[in-house]
C-alpha cells in the first residue's frame, strides 16, 4: 500500500491571517483522517480549500478522503486537479490509475500508471499494476517482462515472483513457473498459494517427486486438499 503523503512541508504556507486559518482547518482534517473520522476530515479539507483554493496538498488529501468514503468520482476530480497543477505528482497519477483499475478500465489505468513511471521509472507499485493489466489482457510475455523488472529492482519481492509465475504458467512455461512459485514461497512462507501453484506446475511437468514434496509441506500446514492429491499421485500416506 502506498503511503498517504500530506504535503505540509512540500508546499509551505504564506503566513497571513487567511492562510493560518486554512492551515488550522487542514491540520484538523489530517487529525480526523488518521482517527478514521473521514466525514470530519472531508469537511475540514473542504473548508481549507475554500480559504485557499487549488492548494495541492489540500486537494490530494481530500481526494484520499473521498476514496475512503467510496466516492471515487469526486476523488478522481481532485486527483486530476492535482496533476494539472503539478504534472510530476506521482502519487496522484498512481491513484488515478487505481480508480480506473477498480472500474476495470484497463486502458485508462495503463495511461495513468505510465505517466507515473515516466516520472519515476522504477516505481514498484505502478509497475505491479502494469503487470496486472498485461496479465488481465492475456499478454503474458509483457507481464513476465514487467515482473522481471520489478525483481531486478527489488529481489525480495515475493509477490512479483508469484505473479510472474502465474504469467509463466498461463504461457505454459511450467518449469519456469514452478521456480518462481518456489521462490515466492521461500520469501513469504505464509503464501501457501504459491506452494499450491508450485505443486500444480510440477504436476504439469510430470515431476511428481517435487509436486509430492510440495503437497506434503502443505499437508503439514493444514491444507486439507493436499491429502487428496497425495492419495491420487503420491500413494496414500
Amino acid at each position: 500500500m502506498r503511503l498517504f503523503l500530506f504535503l505540509v512541508l512540500s508546499y509551505p504556507f504564506i503566513l497571513s491571517a487567511q492562510s493560518e486559518t486554512a492551515a488550522d482547518a487542514y491540520g484538523a482534517g489530517v487529525r480526523a483522517f488518521y482517527a478514521e473520522d473521514y466525514k470530519t476530515a472531508l469537511s475540514k479539507y473542504s473548508e481549507a480549500l475554500t480559504l485557499k483554493p487549488n492548494t495541492i496538498g489540500y486537494l490530494y488529501s481530500r481526494a484520499l478522503t473521498y476514496q475512503k468514503l467510496y466516492r471515487d468520482s469526486l476523488a478522481n476530480i481532485d486527483f486530476h486537479k492535482v496533476v494539472i497543477l503539478d504534472p510530476t505528482y506521482i502519487d496522484a497519477w498512481y491513484w488515478l490509475g487505481m480508480i480506473q483499475m477498480d472500474e476495470k478500465h484497463y486502458d485508462s489505468a495503463y495511461h495513468y500508471f505510465s505517466n507515473a513511471l515516466r516520472i519515476s521509472p522504477n516505481d514498484v507499485a505502478a509497475l505491479h499494476q502494469l503487470g496486472l493489466i498485461m496479465y488481465y489482457k492475456r499478454k503474458y510475455f509483457d507481464a513476465i517482462d514487467i515482473y522481471s523488472k520489478i525483481i531486478n529492482i527489488k529481489p525480495d519481492d515475493g509477490q512479483a515472483y508469484y505473479k510472474r509465475g502465474l504469467a509463466k504458467f498461463n504461457d505454459e512455461d511450467f518449469e519456469g513457473a514452478a521456480k518462481d512459485f518456489t521462490e515466492s514461497y521461500t520469501l513469504d512462507p505464509d503464501n501457501t498459494l504459491a506452494l499450491e501453484q508450485s505443486a500444480l506446475s510440477y504436476l504439469r511437468e510430470n515431476d511428481l517427486e517435487n509436486a509430492c514434496r510440495d503437497w506434503d509441506i502443505l499437508l503439514k500446514k493444514g491444507n486439507s486438499h493436499a491429502q487428496d492429491n497425495i492419495n491420487l499421485y503420491c500413494g496414500k500416506k
